[in-house]
């Protein structure tokens, strides 16, 4: 009944642009007659330029924070993002762990040391691994942003949480052997490490660990459990935070733990759609780990927790942040194709209202991580943690709240089409299934508000004139 006709819109209700992509070329046995439909080019923009789908310094606002070197650096990410994770990720995303070539690409291209970039780990790399010039926390920015733009949390946190959030810790804390031992492969995707952190009862509440590392000769004997360890179930190394002291936050130290210790074991935790981000469950079982494994000072192990969170949280609510403006992206995409009651979404007002409010919550959020990188590049790591963390606990709160928001307004723009794997919510479907799993890692959303509102008030007490 179609032979002969414009099938697009037809099209568009069953498929994902994406299938366009992936079959057109092969498919393709001809082109209409005459010139194609022209679209308007505008000098200095970049990407598909559908109007928030990407940030808007992208598209048509001038920026004093972005420079040349970072112009260049996001090309070189999306090139790599659209050709080697979205176009390949249907093959290996429900996988047990990330593709080891993935990884190793990644660690060649300097993706994996960006996310270690002050300074650039040029000691540990390979010979040849470009370095952007003058690397700072804006090109760390936009490879958060760009990689995340596959649409599954759990993607992205596969290719990039132990980089992210465990190896900066030995970096900055750890011995020059254990980064000569740890570093290298690691950046160079060769190996993979995981934080290991939270545990059955104690998560946001870091001082209530119960993990216990008792000093004997030349090793610390390690009894306990960890619990929700993102690439846990792949990882060679683990940053483990244990309880050397008393309990609280004088006890607490961190050693590196090899995946091969006598008496270590891991298992897969439950976790819907979360099999290629390998979140485990450790047990130690009088584990004997080496003194020189120690990272940092015995006992001091919270105030290594304290400057990891900084960079942590900088690193959730980026992702966050992108993964909201998919679902704007994706809802502007499909409202302009979809036509319901004889006219297409975008004419229904209450459609409208929805992407109009999903785009002043995430340009509100993209604004505010600008402006805390921006802290972030220009100041010591030590003012940093003086000045930054209640800001960056909100703006970890915030991204968290924007992201669940962009989830719902999506599946009711999307429908029924927003709970499928496949088809045009292909790229929906996981922000509805994941959204709740940003709520909670690097600071839950009420801890995270209730840490600023305190800070707020100790700040008033020493500094305003009440």
């Amino acid at each position: 009944q179609y032979a002969g006709k414009d099938v697009s819109n037809i099209f568009f209700v069953y498929h994902h642009a994406s299938v366009l992509k992936k079959y057109g070329p092969r498919l393709r046995i001809g082109v209409l007659e005459g010139p194609p439909p022209k679209k308007v080019e505008v000098p200095g923009t970049f990407g598909e330029m559908v109007p928030y789908g990407d940030p808007i310094w992208y598209q048509r606002f001038n920026t004093p924070y972005y420079k040349e070197t970072h112009r260049q650096w996001r090309k070189i990410v999306r090139e790599f993002t659209d050709k080697r994770v979205i176009e390949t990720m249907d093959g290996w995303r429900d996988a047990d762990e990330p593709p080891k070539d993935i990884l190793q690409e990644m660690g060649k291209l300097g993706l994996l040391a960006i996310m270690n970039c002050r300074p650039w780990p040029s000691q540990y790399l390979d010979a040849g691994v470009p370095m952007p010039e003058n690397p700072d926390y804006f090109h760390e920015l936009i490879f958060y942003d760009e990689i995340a733009r596959c649409g599954s949390s759990s993607v992205v946190a596969a290719l990039t949480n132990g980089p992210a959030i465990a190896l900066p810790v030995i970096l900055k804390f750890g011995s020059e052997e254990l980064k000569r031992r740890v570093a290298p492969d690691v950046l160079m995707g060769r190996k993979t490490i995981a934080l290991a952190v939270s545990e059955p009862q104690a998560g946001s509440d870091v001082a209530g660990m119960v993990c216990t590392a008792q000093r004997q000769g030349d090793y610390y004997i390690v009894n306990g459990n960890k619990k929700w360890i993102t690439n846990g179930t792949y990882a060679d190394f683990f940053v483990t935070a244990v309880v050397t002291g008393k309990p609280g936050h004088q006890g607490i130290s961190f050693l590196l733990i090899d995946k091969d210790t006598p008496g270590f074991s891991t298992r897969k935790l439950q976790i819907r759609d979360s099999n290629i981000s390998g979140t485990a469950y450790l047990d130690f079982d009088n584990c004997k780990v080496p003194v020189s494994n120690l990272i940092g000072q015995e006992n001091q192990g919270f105030k290594l927790v304290m400057y990891n969170f900084n960079h942590e949280r900088l690193y959730v609510s980026a992702v966050c942040c992108r993964l909201a403006r998919v679902c704007l992206e994706e809802s502007i995409k499909y409202a302009s194709k979809r036509t319901t009651f004889g006219k297409p979404l975008s004419d229904h007002q209450s459609i409208r209202m929805k992407i109009a409010s999903m785009t002043r919550q995430v340009e509100s959020l993209q604004n505010w991580l600008d402006f805390v990188t921006y802290q972030l590049t220009t100041m010591s790591h030590e003012e940093a943690n003086i000045k930054v963390g209640d800001v960056l606990s909100l703006v970890k709160a915030q991204a968290s709240k924007v992201y669940e928001l962009c989830s719902r307004e999506t599946t009711m723009i999307f429908g029924g089409n927003a709970l499928y794997m496949t088809g045009v919510g292909r790229k929906i479907e996981p922000s509805v299934v994941q959204v709740k799993g940003y709520q909670i890692p690097a600071g839950a959303e009420d801890v995270m508000d209730d840490f600023a509102a305190r800070a707020a008030f100790k700040k008033a007490q020493l500094l305003a004139k009440l």
